[in-house]
């Protein structure tokens, strides 16, 4: 297909446009460039392409309008958004408009390709299903004889597929639908959709559609629960017709949504976040600085001065707040540049827990430490490693018990040098083990809302250890305490 694919690319960034333009050339491509939306739009009018690059910020007609205006143009070109300010919003916006898929800048040739050959596989199933659709005048039951050809076009659709016929009887599926589904019965056609699917809200979406008088609708669309109740599907169902608008049969587009759910879940629990974390410190910093401003302190020099100190501290947790967002994205986004060496643990451990002696102080906690004097070096990165063990040894103090401990141990277990952080606090309930590495992840209890946290902490302790080729483990009870157990590997592995 890549002779025959043509291909825009819409971009007022040069560089982007040539480089996007040589590496799909070399694969076989016919590329043509615009500088601009209007440009770009012309271009689309004089000439039919298969796929679209398109830059959200340009000057004129901006990406977003200019997507628009394309699909009115033709609704199956594909579109792609590249853009070096990506967000989940911009993300979801241009996806209501209709762009296929989102490909943040900087982004490599083989990513570019990937996404462009994608693309040009669904242009190719757009076209194949739009002349299958004009070609209605075949009844639905014909469906069941040429089966094998039409299971080879959506066998390799990501989505599930199903067909109904008008009897409320399955003629044709694909694997992903199976996969989703979890059903099983899928060995013959022609049988009533019950024998395939016990999903019974799908059943129902489905029978709705083929018992419908209503001669206009062309689609419904419901969220559905799958049997797995954490995957949540969304089922695009629409009736197929004949010339007459008598409805022959319904199809059923399956698609996996809950990684959308779960960004929107994130997307919240990042609000509530900033409202709990940034409003109060906020507020107090600006509380602090009204009293000084007022003069209440009667000029005392002295009582400014802690006024000030009190503004100075709160500012500071804003300011650990948004380094460890910063890191966050830095990992996320492959931006962080790791310096490699031979580093020993116990000297940056002694270091921390030297640090951290005051704030232990200040919690009534005492530190003891039990590590291996002949623990080997690992090979690391020095700032992560103390970003990783900070991180725990002061959870470790934060979340303790008055008069309690943090006991920390290292030594040699198999291929991996294993430190322990042991301490005598609050405890994990059960229910909320499985969750602590998540983003902005904080668990809902009375004992730990009055202790200041981001809910990043673990976050970037996981992916730390993740990217050194380690793990983390963690037990614990309620009120009884918790173990942080990490596994370095004595040597550094490559995939």
């Amino acid at each position: 297909m890549n002779t025959e694919a043509n291909i825009l690319i819409v971009d007022d960034e040069m560089g982007i446009r040539e480089g996007c333009k040589r590496a799909l050339s070399e694969e076989g491509y016919a590329v043509d460039a615009a500088e601009d939306g209007k440009t770009g739009l012309q271009k689309v009018k004089e000439k039919n392409y298969d796929l679209i690059l398109v830059d959200l910020m340009m000057p004129g007609i901006g990406g977003m309008e200019l997507i628009k205006k394309v699909h009115h143009c033709d609704p199956e070109i594909i579109t792609v958004v590249i853009t070096g300010n990506a967000t989940i919003e911009t993300a979801v916006e241009a996806t209501k408009l209709g762009a296929y898929d989102y490909l943040p800048k900087p982004f490599s040739p083989e990513a570019l390709s990937v996404v462009v050959k994608r693309g040009l596989e669904k242009r190719m199933l757009r076209l194949e299903a739009k002349k299958l659709y004009a070609e209605r005048t075949q009844k639905m039951l014909e469906l069941v004889n040429e089966r094998s050809r039409l299971r080879t076009i959506i066998g390799c659709m990501a989505d599930g597929v199903l067909v109904a016929n008008l009897e409320g009887r399955l003629v044709l599926w694909n694997a992903s639908s199976v996969k989703m589904l979890k059903s099983k019965g899928f060995d013959i056609a022609g049988e009533p959709l019950e024998y395939y699917i016990s999903n019974e809200p799908l059943i129902v979406a489905i029978k709705e559609i083929l018992n419908s008088d209503d001669q206009d609708f062309s689609m419904i669309s419901h969220e559905i629960p799958a049997q797995d109740e954490k995957v949540i599907l969304m089922a695009n169902i629409a009736p197929v017709r004949d010339e007459d608008g008598k409805i022959l049969g319904a199809v059923t587009v399956l698609r996996d949504i809950t990684a959308l759910k779960e960004i929107n879940k994130i997307k919240s629990q990042f609000v509530s976040m900033v409202a709990h974390e940034l409003r109060a410190p906020m507020a107090a910093i600006k509380g602090w600085l009204e009293v000084v401003v007022s003069g209440e302190a009667g000029g005392d020099a002295e009582q400014n001065k802690q006024w000030l100190q009190r503004a100075m501290d709160r500012s500071d947790s804003l300011l650990a707040l948004v380094d460890d967002l910063l890191v966050i994205n830095r990992m996320e986004t492959g931006k962080v540049a790791q310096k490699m060496g031979p580093v020993k643990i116990n000297d940056i451990i002694l270091k921390i827990v030297d640090l951290l002696g005051p704030d232990a102080e200040k919690h009534k906690v005492s530190i003891a430490a039990e590590l291996a004097e002949d623990l080997p070096s690992i090979q690391a990165d020095v700032r992560d490693m103390e970003k990783l063990f900070t991180n725990l040894i002061s959870n470790a103090i934060k979340y303790n018990r008055k008069n309690g401990s943090v006991f920390l141990e290292g030594k040699v277990e198999g291929n991996f040098v294993c430190y322990r952080i042991k301490d005598t606090g609050i405890g994990i309930s059960a229910e909320h083990l499985s969750c602590i590495f998540d983003d902005f992840y904080r668990a809902d209890d009375e004992r730990t809302k009055k202790i200041p946290g981001t809910g990043l902490g673990l976050t970037i302790a996981s992916k730390i250890v993740n990217s050194h080729f380690g793990r983390i483990e963690v037990t614990s009870e309620p009120d009884k305490g918790s173990i942080f157990s990490v596994f370095l590997p004595l040597e550094h592995r490559k995939d």
